[in-house]
């Protein structure tokens, strides 16, 4: 079926430190960046020809993100029992902008979270 997908980008500064990777085992920190991506199905536009307002894509995710900066987060909450790994981190971004999506746009569903530690290091999560 014909669909839109819709991206909104956020960035946070965050540390961690991976136990067994070489060189990551020493605390250190990136500047973050975060794409969240929506799908919108063709007969889901509105009046106004939108699906979601890219505004409404943005707020959610910098919403999400927004615990994350400035933390150690191996400290927070979500990654307690598994290390923050950019797979963990980008998995815990997923699930949490699924949810605050659900009840800002509930026509519109996640179709994929991307996340930058580097400009070169990039990894995408697909429900």
């Amino acid at each position: 079926m014909a669909h839109y997908l819709l991206s909104a980008e956020a960035a946070f500064s965050a540390s961690h430190t991976l136990p067994g990777v070489d060189l990551c085992e020493r605390l250190h920190g990136h500047d973050w960046r975060v794409r969240l991506t929506v799908r919108v199905e063709e007969n889901g536009l509105g009046p106004q020809g939108m699906g979601v307002d890219f505004r409404e894509i943005e707020s959610v995710v910098k919403e999400t993100v927004a615990g994350f900066e400035h933390q150690y987060l191996n400290d927070l909450e979500p990654f307690k029992e598994h290390v923050p790994s950019a797979e963990r981190v980008v998995q815990v971004i997923y699930h949490s902008a699924r949810d605050r999506l659900r009840k800002a746009a509930p026509h519109v569903s996640v179709q994929e979270v991307e996340l930058w530690e580097l400009p070169e290091y990039r990894v995408v999560y697909r429900p």
